[in-house]
Order: C-alpha cells, then sequence, then structure tokens
C-alpha cells in the first residue's frame, strides 16, 4: 500500500477566502512546502515569481485560467494541505495523511466533504486529482458508490464509511 492517502474534493469557490478556511480547518500550524512559487509553475523562464503562497493564492484567484499547485507541510503531524488551481477556473483541495491510519483517512474524508458540502470526495494514493472539474465528476462518478475495505488496494475511491460521533458527523480532522 502506498505511503500517504491523498484526499480531494472541489471546492465550490476560488477564492483566497475559501483557501484560508480550509487551511485553518485542517492544518492550521502549517509551513510553506516551497521557498518560491514560479508562474508559469515550474518554468526555467518564469514570468514572475512570489516569495509566499498568500501572494500566489491571491494572483491565482485574480487569474481563473492560471494552473498551479501549492503545498503545506503540517509543523505537528504527518498530514500536508494541497491547493490545485485549475485550468478550468476550478479549484481542488487537498490533505494527504498516512495511507495506513484507516480511520484517519476515513475522518478526513467525511470532514472534507462536511466542510466543503459536499459528497464528491476522492481518496487516491500517492496520485494527483484529475486536471478539470469535468474529470473530477467523471472519475467520482465512475466509483464504486459504497467501497469496502478493498477500495484502500485500488488506485482511487469513494470515502469509505468510517468512525462518527453520536449525531453522525465526522469526529475532527487533524490539527
Amino acid at each position: 500500500m502506498p505511503e500517504y492517502a491523498d484526499i480531494y474534493a472541489l471546492g465550490e469557490h476560488r477564492t483566497e477566502e475559501a483557501i484560508i478556511r480550509f487551511l485553518d480547518h485542517f492544518l492550521p500550524a502549517r509551513i510553506e512546502s516551497a521557498d518560491e512559487y514560479e508562474i508559469p509553475q515550474y518554468s526555467k523562464t518564469p514570468e514572475k515569481v512570489f516569495a509566499t503562497a498568500a501572494e500566489l493564492i491571491s494572483h491565482c484567484c485574480k487569474n481563473p485560467t492560471e494552473i498551479h499547485t501549492i503545498y503545506w507541510r503540517s509543523d505537528a503531524q504527518q498530514e500536508h494541505a494541497m491547493v490545485f488551481f485549475l485550468r478550468d477556473g476550478a479549484l481542488v483541495f487537498g490533505i494527504s495523511t498516512p495511507s495506513d491510519a484507516h480511520e484517519q483517512v476515513d475522518r478526513i474524508a467525511a470532514d472534507l466533504g462536511a466542510h466543503l458540502n459536499t459528497e464528491e470526495v476522492i481518496v487516491t494514493y500517492e496520485d494527483l486529482p484529475p486536471e478539470s472539474s469535468k474529470a473530477f465528476h467523471a472519475l467520482y462518478g465512475s466509483l464504486p458508490s459504497n467501497p469496502d475495505e478493498t477500495g484502500r488496494w485500488s488506485r482511487a475511491h469513494r470515502p469509505i464509511k468510517g468512525e462518527h460521533d453520536e449525531d453522525g458527523k465526522a469526529s475532527p480532522a487533524i490539527s
């Protein structure tokens, strides 16, 4: 089994506020994983270079066709947060957590869906999310609707129903 489970969901809005809410909720103690951010991403001759993720987030929110990915790591845990700006103006939010912590994966998947008010959550293993909102919806639609534990051995699956509190709400995610 891969080392990390990557849990993804489409965001409803490509805004700085939505990104900060996501980060503050899922990874409040975070460190940027890059020292600088070039436009276009990975360019040897960038048009622009930003010193912080906040500057890049602002740029990508103002330029809805900009493609970029930002990663943060937890200052306290093994988790990582990710934001993927897609060419079609969509935004994918992601959390990576150790894949062998099954209950944690299930809790985070449920919490991410609740946080973003969506059922369309995908769990992959050391894999990137689809490159467009259309491809994301297509992948989600192609996955079995009620996976069992064998889903953890597949490339991607919908969340496996994990432990929940008495109200049926997902247990708290990560700190």
